[in-house]
């Protein structure tokens, strides 16, 4: 018996990207259509195409840092260990602010 494993958030995330893109392009004739296409739920693609965010956007302005900002520092944090220096808390903390 083969079981599948349930897409990842960001491989979902890549779905529904690629089947709103595709809907532009009128590839499809509906959005039930792409959904079934892309395996992803239909009440979320439909809600994207109707301008809804997502939930990382969405909330956004509730989050200590942006998600730029978040992305940057991690790549930071990546660096800073390549290089042989520990990312100490308080080197993080300080960094964020």
């Amino acid at each position: 018996m083969n079981i599948q494993q349930p897409y990842s958030r960001a491989q979902t995330e890549d779905n529904i990207q690629k089947a709103i893109i595709a809907l532009q392009l009128k590839e499809f004739k509906s959005i039930r259509l792409a959904a079934d296409h892309f395996e992803v739920p239909k009440s979320t693609l439909a809600d994207r195409m109707s301008g809804k965010k997502t939930r990382a956007v969405a909330h956004e302005i509730e989050q200590a840092l942006s998600n730029a900002e978040e992305n940057t520092l991690a790549r930071w944090i990546t660096h800073l260990t390549a290089t042989g220096f520990p990312a100490t808390p308080m080197l993080i903390k300080e960094m964020a602010e």
